[in-house]
């Protein structure tokens, strides 16, 4: 259920209930909400035209970004991090690994063990994938003060995680915690 937008108001209990004032910062919420749907949506319109499934580009973003940190990243990451079961998360390595976007590296610790590792093309791809966007946000960027920019650089990287947060919370709390469409659970 989504709180409304209009009044900031949402599900009794929850930040902007009803019986009080919306809670500070509510209307961000959905304006970050906002901003994540149109990316999707441009990732989606670009990563046809390369071929790649939507997985596949998650998954491809899940490598590059362990590669660039030095950390080593597995098929099991891979499937942890997209929520994937083994046999999907499988399909999507063989299929990035024909394409040639990826490549499998015997951990030198561990020969029974494949880290994986993207390749020039799989960066190269990623760089035509995303450059309309890439300059479009960074032309925005380029109108903001340096102390605007020290805030998104500071504040992005804690919103990011408190979804991570947010996201285990609701994987720990299951799906009976939330109440059908139309109401809360004692019909109410």
């Amino acid at each position: 259920m989504q709180a409304d937008e209009r009044t900031g108001t949402g599900a009794a209990g929850a930040p902007g209930d009803p019986a009080g004032p919306p809670a500070r910062g509510f209307d961000i919420l959905f304006l970050l909400q906002h901003f994540s749907t149109e990316a999707e949506r441009y990732a989606d319109q670009v990563r046809r035209g390369f071929g790649l499934a939507h997985k596949d580009v998650h998954a491809l973003n899940e490598v590059i970004q362990a590669n660039r940190e030095g950390r080593p990243v597995r098929a099991g990451d891979i499937a942890r991090r997209l929520v994937l079961s083994r046999s999907a998360t499988t399909t999507v390595i063989k299929r990035l690994v024909a394409s040639g976007h990826l490549v499998r590296a015997v951990d030198p610790r561990d020969r029974r063990e494949a880290d994986l590792r993207a390749t020039e093309d799989a960066h190269r791809a990623g760089r035509a994938m995303f450059r309309a966007m890439s300059e479009e946000l960074l032309a925005v960027l380029d109108g903001c003060t340096d102390e605007e920019i020290e805030v998104l650089r500071r504040r992005i990287p804690e919103l990011t995680e408190a979804v991570r947060r947010a996201g285990r919370r609701a994987g720990e709390s299951g799906p009976d915690t939330v109440p059908p469409a139309g109401g809360p659970p004692d019909g109410g």
